[in-house]
């Protein structure tokens, strides 16, 4: 009897282990998936006896992606880590950052590469908001919030003020911009790599 337990409790363990494993490979199959098309047309020439004949072979891949697309050519950068970034490698952030007015900062993969801004200090704060000290040209100090994206920003920082720039996107929000009010416009997002 406890010989047929034994089987029957393996039996089960091991169809469990075999369901586990054909949902996790059907969920990573359908991540990114690839699909071929074929089509092929044969034309034949009233004129003559001629036969022609084409063959397309496309193929397309879809990936799950969590940006909308629009019409503009807009690029999808790598969202910004954190972690890395407070071990300084600024790579994830490394390229221009872009607010409406046309205002640009740039990094590269060891930190800022803006002209007139030095960085000096970096910390993080409890809800995952990057806080970099920077000195200006004129030897004042600004902090350069960097948001992630889908994280507020703190009404603590915009004086009671709500954030209304684009919470899904990661942005860089300067210190010296809170009082104009216009943090929408004044909120720098990554426009390219």
């Amino acid at each position: 009897m406890k010989k047929k337990l034994r089987c029957y409790l393996t039996l089960l363990l091991s169809l469990g282990l075999l369901a586990a494993c054909s949902t996790h490979s059907q969920n990573s199959t359908n991540q990114s998936s690839s699909s071929t098309t074929v089509s092929s047309s044969v034309k034949k020439s009233t004129s003559s006896s001629e036969t022609s004949t084409s063959s397309t072979v496309s193929s397309e891949s879809e990936e799950a992606s969590s940006t909308e697309s629009s019409p503009s050519t807009e690029v999808t950068l790598a969202p910004i880590n954190t972690g890395a970034i407070l071990k300084a490698d600024y790579s994830t952030m490394a390229g221009t950052w872009q607010n409406a007015s046309g205002e640009t900062l740039t990094f590269n993969d060891a930190g800022l590469a803006t002209e007139g801004l030095t960085a000096d200090f970096l910390d993080i704060d409890q809800n995952g908001i990057l806080l970099l000290d920077v000195q200006t040209g004129s030897k004042t100090n600004v902090t350069l919030y960097i948001v992630p994206a889908n994280t507020s920003f703190s009404s603590d920082y915009l004086n009671g003020q709500s954030d209304n720039s684009e919470v899904s996107k990661d942005r860089i929000i300067s210190s010296a911009d809170i009082s104009s009010g216009d943090i929408a416009n004044k909120a720098y997002y990554h426009v390219s790599g």
